[in-house]
């Protein structure tokens, strides 16, 4: 049986447009099929809101061409493209005193006159897309009196009663709390999955984008970086390329979609100077205080970690020397050999809150041999399941060199900034 090849509703073609001598898209090249809903994705001033207003015709094409199912888009009139593509702004907002009702009604005007007024047929359509909105149980109040989440839902009604083929949507969810997001979200989904319909969203929340959409476009600077599937397109050398901030990318097991998990833009504001700093971890406490010392600029080392456990993660996101272990595996001696001999050129050492057992009390051998200065987190005490055996390698240490106890990470972090600050002289 001879497969059907998809419908294009959207082609660009080399497309080139911006606000007077300034362009904003340079050469941006894609092509849309029915029934996808495609994320419009990367940094601010890129180019996503501009190509939504040069689709709508509110913008000029300086050159390329924009093919809206079949012909050129400049071929449509203004009230032909509104029947086509109905457009959900950031915001909507308005003077005047509309009902729920009256605002939905307006997505009828690309099909009337001043000459016709709306007929039976219309409201239905109107309470069809009010209906498909949750909005129809208020359509009797001022739109100017609700919630930023139920005037979003209006819009949509209001997109949705246009009956278009495509929908645009340029940042639906800035302005919504986590509810209203996930709201609006489920429910223009649902518009793409049970209507077939082609949706085309500009969206700065990457983690929501991955969620509901299932291709993502990534721009810069006027340009596609990568298109494709979210998993395609959410890597960190995909984003890297575009976003100038430390971060790394898990799946989220509930959805099976890639999820981002940022860690710094911000970089330190005052020079330290470096040291060489060891970081004994490998449970999931030690992510924060490993990332803060790196941003430092010291020579952060770390070990015996576990492969796949979230300290072994963040070294490995920031590129930080580690020795590693299999996973579930218990620290063996030859790792604690390595571990000791990255240790031992170290000016501090840090054993972390992590829990101890017997498969990881061997990465406390050998420290009272090692000139570094050692800090001990109290809670690894309240999680002690060696029976015993973490208190006695602790007082054997202790008759050969001092151990400093913190009660958390920042106490440490604290300490070396005052250690290390350079003053401005």
């Amino acid at each position: 049986m001879k497969r059907l090849m998809p419908r294009i509703m959207l082609d660009f073609k080399d497309l080139v447009s911006g606000y007077g001598e300034k362009d904003i898209l340079q050469g941006f090249n894609a092509t849309i099929c029915q029934g996808e809903f495609v994320g419009l994705i990367g940094p601010n001033g890129t180019g996503k809101s501009t190509l939504l207003k040069c689709l709508s015709g509110l913008l000029p094409v300086k050159s390329g061409v924009i093919t809206l199912e079949e012909k050129d888009n400049t071929s449509y009139s203004q009230r032909q493209r509104a029947q086509m593509i109905a457009v959900v702004p950031q915001s909507f907002d308005i003077d005047y005193d509309f009902t729920v009702e009256d605002i939905v009604l307006m997505g009828r005007n690309p099909y009337l006159s001043y000459r016709t007024k709306e007929s039976q047929h219309d409201y239905t359509i109107v309470a069809d897309a009010m209906r498909a909105t949750k909005t129809l149980p208020f359509r009797k109040r001022l739109y100017n009196n609700l919630s930023g989440g139920e005037k979003q839902r209006v819009i949509i009604a209001r997109a949705i009663a246009q009956e278009p083929d495509i929908i645009l949507l340029d940042e639906p969810t800035s302005a919504l709390d986590i509810h209203h997001q996930i709201e609006v979200m489920e429910l223009i989904r649902n518009l793409n999955v049970k209507k077939s319909m082609t949706v085309v969203a500009v969206l700065h929340d990457i983690n929501l984008a991955a969620r509901y959409c299932n291709r993502l476009i990534l721009m810069k600077d006027g340009r596609v970086v990568v298109d494709g599937t979210p998993k395609e397109v959410i890597t960190e050398e995909n984003l890297k390329k575009v976003y100038e901030m430390k971060m790394f990318i898990q799946e989220n097991k509930l959805f099976g979609k890639p999820e981002i998990i940022p860690l710094r833009v911000i970089k330190e504001s005052e020079d330290y100077r470096s040291l060489r700093i060891h970081v004994i971890c490998g449970g999931n406490k030690a992510s924060q205080v490993l990332e803060e010392l790196e941003a430092m600029g010291h020579q952060v080392t770390a070990g015996v970690v576990n492969q796949g456990s979230d300290d072994w993660t963040i070294c490995d996101v920031l590129a930080i020397p580690m020795i590693e272990e299999s996973p579930f595996t218990a620290i063996s001696r030859e790792k604690q050999e390595e571990n000791l001999a990255v240790m031992a050129e170290s000016d501090l050492i840090l054993i972390s809150d992590l829990p101890f057992g017997h498969g990881n009390i061997n990465n406390l051998i050998g420290l009272e041999k090692l000139t570094g200065e050692l800090y001990f987190h109290r809670n690894c005490l309240n999680n002690d399941f060696t029976e015993g055996q973490l208190k006695k390698r602790l007082e054997a240490i202790k008759k050969e060199k001092t151990i400093n106890e913190i009660n958390d990470h920042q106490e440490f972090i604290k300490m070396v900034k005052a250690l290390t600050l350079i003053e401005e002289k």
